[in-house]
């Protein structure tokens, strides 16, 4: 996949997020989408909204250090490692997937399955997801950010306002991303209950525990993956300003 078309398939899939958790929830895609737009507006109070004031204008001088690379390998950088968070979350879903930290649960038996721990055990382990997520995502803007602010005044002054706006955000990102866990409980405890219901009428059938286990993983696998991409919007925001022309 070339550089581009991975910034292409980033942008076709931003709102993703959006469209999975209206759907956990049961409300319209479009709807959500606007609630959201809507609440940013309400998520800056005085003292946040002078702190941007000051950012944007404070006059526009050189970077303090020059960018050690090119504008090109600024871009390679970030997409070897938005692959790498994409590809640890896949392998970790992945039975054999090599030597991971993070491991979906490992459930062989129907009788393991049928434990009243499963629903506890998924969601650990998708709750410690997002942890490692976070980590890395946060790592991966910061270093983006330091290198943005290296090529020109104005991407210098781009970074001190995306600094800025991700203090700010930091709490409300974290309410949102417990949503998800949230709605991602009910989902499992659905599917969990559909299982019950469809076994206390067909006991016999071994494969349905093994069916809604294959459901529930590509869930989960679908929403980690829709929340990584969100997360790396404001990383791919400031790539995507190293391709705007510098005017200053």
């Amino acid at each position: 996949m070339t550089q581009a078309q991975a910034q292409t398939q980033l942008h076709a899939n931003s709102s993703r997020l959006v469209r999975l958790l209206a759907e956990l929830a049961g409300a319209d895609p479009a709807a959500s989408g606007k609630l959201i737009t809507e609440r940013l507006g309400q998520l800056f109070d005085l003292p946040d909204s002078i702190r941007l004031s000051a950012v944007l204008d404070k006059p526009t001088t050189g970077p303090a250090q020059a960018a050690a690379v090119s504008r090109e390998e600024a871009r390679a950088e970030f997409l070897r490692a938005r692959a790498a968070i994409i590809s640890s979350a896949l392998r970790s879903f992945t039975p054999g997937g090599g030597a991971i930290r993070l491991r979906f649960p490992p459930i062989a038996t129907r009788e393991a399955f049928e434990e009243a721990t499963t629903a506890d055990a998924l969601l650990a382990f998708y709750a410690a997801q997002q942890r490692d997520i976070d980590f890395r995502v946060r790592n991966l803007q910061a270093a983006t950010r330091g290198t943005a602010a290296g090529f020109s005044p104005r991407l210098a002054r781009l970074a001190a306002l995306d600094a800025t706006l991700g203090d700010t955000l930091a709490a409300n990102n974290k309410r949102f991303f417990s949503t998800v866990l949230t709605l991602l409980e009910k989902r499992v405890g659905s599917l969990l209950e559909e299982y019950r219901h469809a076994v206390s009428t067909d006991p016999r059938n071994e494969q349905l525990w093994a069916e809604t286990l294959t459901r529930l993983r590509s869930d989960m696998q679908g929403l980690l993956l829709a929340e990584i991409e969100t997360r790396l919007l404001p990383a791919l925001g400031l790539i995507e300003a190293l391709d705007e022309p510098d005017d200053e």
